[in-house]
C-alpha cells in the first residue's frame, strides 16, 4: 500500500513546483469571464490571468471543482495509497469543503478525511504543503492529520487591498464604500483566523500599508513557515520580504503569487503575508 496522498484546491495557491515535488493534487477552481472557462493554474498561469484581468472590461466570478471530480479523484488515489487527507479553503469562504466532504461521505467507509483549513491563499498552502512532507517522511494517514489539526490554530494571514472594487462585488463592502475608498487611496488590512475576515487596519497610501502588513505580522510571535503572496505586485512583495527579513531568515521566505481565484476576490496589487506559528 502506498503512502498517505494529499489533495487540496487551487485557491489554497500551492506554487506548481513545490505541488510537483510533494505530490500534491490540486484540484482546480473555475475563472469565468462571461462566456469564457478557465480552470485556475491550468489553462492560464496567473501572471495570464492577471494581464487578461488588466484588460478585461468585465470582472470575472468563480466557482468550485465540481462534486464529480473530487469523487473521480479521491478513488484514483485510493488504489495506490493507505488513505487520503484532503485540506481545503474556509468552508464560511466556500464551498469546496462541503463539496469534498460530500464526495468523501459517498465513498462510504473509504480513509479519506477532509479538513477545513479555515485558511485562504497560503494560509491554506502551508497546511497543505506541511501535511505532504509529512507524507512523504512516511507517516500515517492519522499521523498526517494530527499533525494538520495542530497546525490550524497556528495559521495566520493577513492582506493588503489595493482594488476595493473586487471586495465590492463579492459583497463585503458596499459600492459607495469601495468608491470612497479608491477616492482617498484607502488601503485596508484584513486578517483571515479561524475561518473569519476582518478589518484589522485602514491606511492611507500604499507605502504605508505595505509597511503596517509587515508590522503586524512580524507583532504576531516567531513564525515557523512563512510566505509573501501577492497579485501582480512583485515590487511590494520584495519590499515586505526586506522588512520581515529581521524576524524571519529570508531563506526560508517564499515568495509566490496568488492564482486566478484568489485573485478574481482581492483584486490586482493585493499582497498577502501568509504563515504558521512556532508551537
Amino acid at each position: 500500500m502506498g503512502k498517505v496522498r494529499v489533495v487540496t484546491d487551487s485557491a489554497a495557491d500551492v506554487p506548481p513546483e513545490l505541488a510537483q515535488r510533494l505530490d500534491i493534487t490540486v484540484l482546480s477552481c473555475y475563472v469565468i469571464f462571461g462566456s469564457e472557462i478557465y480552470r485556475d493554474g491550468v489553462d492560464l498561469t496567473p501572471q495570464e490571468f492577471y494581464d487578461k484581468l488588466a484588460r478585461s472590461p468585465i470582472l470575472p466570478t468563480t466557482s468550485q471543482p465540481p462534486l464529480g471530480l473530487f469523487v473521480e479523484t479521491y478513488r484514483n488515489l485510493l488504489r495506490e495509497s493507505e488513505g487520503i487527507i484532503s485540506i481545503h479553503i474556509a468552508s464560511t469562504l466556500s464551498g469546496i469543503f462541503n463539496a469534498a466532504r460530500v464526495a468523501a461521505d459517498a465513498l462510504s467507509a473509504a480513509p479519506v478525511v477532509v479538513i477545513d483549513s479555515q485558511q485562504l491563499s497560503m494560509g491554506t498552502g502551508w497546511q497543505v504543503i506541511m501535511a505532504a512532507q509529512a507524507a512523504q517522511e512516511g507517516h500515517t494517514l492519522a499521523e498526517v492529520v494530527s499533525l494538520v489539526q495542530g497546525l490550524r490554530p497556528r495559521a495566520r494571514a493577513a492582506v493588503m487591498l489595493d482594488n476595493l472594487e473586487h471586495v465590492r462585488r463579492s459583497g463585503r463592502i458596499s459600492r459607495v464604500t469601495a468608491l470612497m475608498g479608491t477616492a482617498l487611496r484607502v488601503k485596508p488590512l484584513l486578517q483571515i483566523r479561524n475561518g473569519e475576515v476582518a478589518a484589522i487596519a485602514t491606511v492611507r497610501t500604499r507605502e504605508k500599508a505595505l509597511r503596517r502588513l509587515a508590522e503586524i505580522m512580524a507583532a504576531q510571535g516567531a513564525f515557523k513557515e512563512l510566505c509573501v503572496a501577492h497579485a501582480d505586485a512583485a515590487e511590494a512583495a520584495q519590499k515586505i520580504v526586506e522588512r520581515l527579513s529581521t524576524v524571519h531568515p529570508r531563506e526560508r521566505l517564499l515568495v509566490c503569487q496568488a492564482g486566478a481565484t484568489v485573485t478574481t476576490h482581492l483584486g490586482l496589487g493585493a499582497v498577502g503575508i501568509c504563515g504558521v506559528l512556532e508551537e
